[in-house]
């Protein structure tokens, strides 16, 4: 009990100081579930990627991950083609290693639209 309201309090400081707990680690794409749902919009909309940029740069850059989704403390996100139902995972379930759910933590919305752009970014070559 004491260890859960520790995350919980870990988990609010985080998005409320707007520092990454969102790291994608390197884990096989088969341990990640695929969302019960599919996303609300279209992920390859501009609009929609724009807002997850905004929001990735709010959230999850100066910590975890760097601004262009270069490696930092977290792994690159960067040329690895990732795909929307891995990602999706990864932020609402977090990881063994590291990374807080944020499945309860963030609309459903602000968690596709974060997908969107790290989709797009994943696609991008590597600097």
């Amino acid at each position: 009990m004491r260890r859960s309201r520790l995350l919980i309090n870990v988990m609010a400081m985080t998005l409320t100081l707007g520092v990454c707990a969102v790291p994608l680690v390197d884990h096989p794409a088969a341990t990640a579930q695929a969302p019960n749902g599919a996303p609300p919009f279209d992920l390859s909309d501009q609009k929609v990627i724009d807002e997850g940029a905004r929001l990735f740069g709010q959230t999850c850059t100066h910590y975890c991950h760097g601004k262009d989704g270069g490696a930092s403390r977290a792994p690159k996100l960067r040329g690895r083609n990732l795909e929307p139902g891995y990602v999706y995972a990864r932020i609402t379930k977090g990881t063994p290693n590291g990374m807080p759910a944020f499945g309860t933590a963030m609309p459903e919305e602000t968690i596709w639209k974060l997908v969107a752009f790290v989709v797009s970014i994943s696609k991008a070559e590597d600097r």
